[in-house]
C-alpha cells in the first residue's frame, strides 16, 4: 500500500539531495578550473576572450550594427588586454552562483530566516580561501584580492536575492 506521507518525505529527500549535489558539482567545477597551472589557465581564458570578441564582431556585422573586419593580430592584442577583467569577472560569477546554490540547498534543508544568508556567505568565503590556498600549489598566484573578489560575488547574490524577496513581499502585501 502506498503511503502519501512517505511519498512526500521521499520527494523532499530527493530535492535536498539534488540541491546539495548541485553545490558539490559547482564546487568541483571551481576546483577543476583552479587546478590548472597558471600558464594553462591564462592561455585558455585569453583564447575564450578572443573567441568572444570574434563572435561579437561577426554577430554585430550580421545584424548591421557594424561593418568591421579587424585583423587577427588586433583581436589577439585586445583579448590579452581584456583577459584580466574577464578572469576577475569569472571569480565574481563563480561565487555568485555558488552562494545562490548554497542558499537553495540550505533552504531546502530547513534553514530559515536571515541566518541562511550568513551561513551561505561563510561557506562561500571559506571555500574561496581554500581555493586560493589550493592555487598556491598549482604554480598560480594565491591572492587575498581574489578572495575579496569571490566574496563580492557571494555578497552580490545575497543582496540581489534580498531585494527580490523584499519586492515580492511588497507585491504580496499590495495584492492582499
Amino acid at each position: 500500500m502506498y503511503n502519501i506521507e512517505t511519498g512526500d518525505n521521499m520527494k523532499k529527500i530527493i530535492i535536498i539531495t539534488i540541491s546539495w549535489l548541485l553545490v558539490i558539482a559547482w564546487m568541483g567545477g571551481i576546483f577543476y578550473l583552479s587546478n590548472m597551472k597558471g600558464e594553462e589557465s591564462t592561455t585558455k581564458s585569453t583564447k575564450a576572450v578572443e573567441t568572444t570578441i570574434k563572435k561579437t564582431v561577426e554577430t554585430t556585422n550580421k545584424v548591421g550594427l557594424t561593418n568591421k573586419n579587424p585583423e587577427s593580430k588586433k583581436i589577439k592584442e585586445k583579448a590579452k588586454e581584456l583577459n584580466f577583467t574577464a578572469r576577475k569577472s569569472m571569480h565574481v560569477f563563480e561565487y555568485f552562483v555558488l552562494t545562490l546554490l548554497l542558499i537553495n540547498a540550505l533552504y531546502q534543508s530547513g534553514v530559515k530566516g536571515k541566518k541562511i544568508f550568513l551561513i551561505a556567505l561563510i561557506i562561500s568565503i571559506l571555500y574561496a580561501c581554500t581555493d586560493e590556498y589550493h592555487q598556491y600549489f598549482r604554480e598560480r598566484t594565491s591572492s587575498l584580492i581574489d578572495i575579496l573578489i569571490d566574496t563580492s560575488g557571494a555578497l552580490l547574490s545575497i543582496i540581489l536575492l534580498s531585494i527580490i524577496i523584499k519586492l515580492r513581499k511588497r507585491k504580496n502585501i499590495k495584492a492582499n
